[in-house]
């Protein structure tokens, strides 16, 4: 079942699904949206609210989950999918959704069922970068990451940056999510196609690539004009107000006007994502991998069917899974359109 099926990310992800020969079923609250997907593709729908899942769920063995903002969707989700004995996939970047996940690891065990949110990007590329370092550097203490873009957001990843900005910003130090100022480290990143500004944030993978590695520092920064990161920082005293909904919404809105549909077709094949990662030690080694990717929705799309396939035929013991600890730390390294580079 693919739920949030009419979105930007969940329709890219349903056309893919039957362009592989898949017959999922398509699923959402809005029955009229959900309608002419399922004529068109010639697939079953249902329409339900998250929160009246149960019975939902027949004949089910995943559910991925596209539609957003997660912090509102998983946690029903997840519930609904451990009493009914089904795989949970998600494409979420939320920590809150992450540590949710990790904390249902034990219920997830006894039914026998894998929970693996952030099966696109986020944090599919820079998990198995995270983890192919560790592999290579296994004293690592400390490991940065970095993405750039090089596409439109859509409305969702929109939204996903918003509320990080309201909360503030998150490293790891120590095995532990510290909070720290938005913008809290601005530093030049030598990405693939060139060096650029990185401002950090409070990305996923602050959470997973600990979970993944065990290696107890890390911070992600994503590729910033220094316009844009300066005033995140001096505007620190002022994130509070991001969570007033009057403002948030405000926000919100005006993150629709730009941001609503995410990138056309030509886009997609066009644009690449860059990352950047680096694993050091205590005794100041250090081992840096680079990649280029294709766009951030085709890749989404690509890697989260996978990794629902691999649930469906071979999902090996249940729990809570990051993307490599299910896939392998190669997963997305072996994929076709993937150029990688050690230094």
């Amino acid at each position: 079942m693919i739920y949030g099926a009419y979105g930007y990310t969940g329709e890219l992800i349903v056309r893919e699904a039957v362009r592989q020969g898949l017959q999922p079923i398509i699923a959402g609250r809005d029955s009229k949206k959900l309608k002419p997907l399922a004529e068109a593709l010639g697939v079953e729908m249902r329409a339900f609210e998250v929160a009246r899942t149960e019975g939902n769920l027949k004949d089910v063995t995943v559910v991925l989950n596209c539609a957003g903002p997660f912090s509102t969707t998983a946690s029903a989700f997840v519930d609904a999918c451990i009493d009914a004995h089904v795989h949970y996939v998600d494409i979420s970047g939320e920590i809150p959704v992450f540590q949710l996940c990790h904390a249902q690891d034990a219920r997830a065990a006894a039914a026998g069922i894998v929970l693996c949110p952030g099966a696109g990007f986020d944090i599919v590329p820079t998990d198995s970068l995270a983890a192919a370092l560790k592999a290579r550097m296994p004293d690592a203490s400390r490991i940065d990451l970095a993405f750039s873009f090089g596409t439109k957001p859509s409305i969702g990843t929109a939204r996903t940056i918003l509320e990080s900005a309201a909360s503030g910003g998150l490293i790891r130090r120590n095995h532990r999510l510290v909070s720290v100022p938005n913008a809290y480290r601005i530093r030049r990143i030598p990405f693939p196609g060139g060096t650029r500004w990185g401002v950090s944030i409070p990305w996923g993978d602050v959470f997973t690539a600990g979970v993944s590695t065990g290696v107890p520092d890390g911070l992600v920064y994503c590729a910033l004009p220094l316009t844009l990161g300066l005033p995140m920082r001096l505007t620190n005293f002022m994130r509070r107000f991001f969570a007033v909904p009057f403002v948030s919404n405000a926000l919100y809105r005006l993150a629709e006007r730009f941001f609503a549909g995410g990138p056309d077709a030509d886009a997609r094949v066009a644009e690449r994502t860059e990352f950047w990662a680096q694993a050091t030690n205590v005794h100041g080694q250090a081992i840096t991998m680079k990649m280029s990717a294709p766009n951030v929705y085709a890749m989404t799309a690509d890697t989260a069917l996978a990794i629902a396939q691999r649930c469906l035929t071979n999902p090996g013991p249940g729990g809570y899974r990051t993307p490599s600890m299910l896939m392998g730390s190669a997963f997305i390294l072996e994929r076709s359109g993937y150029e990688v580079s050690y230094a």
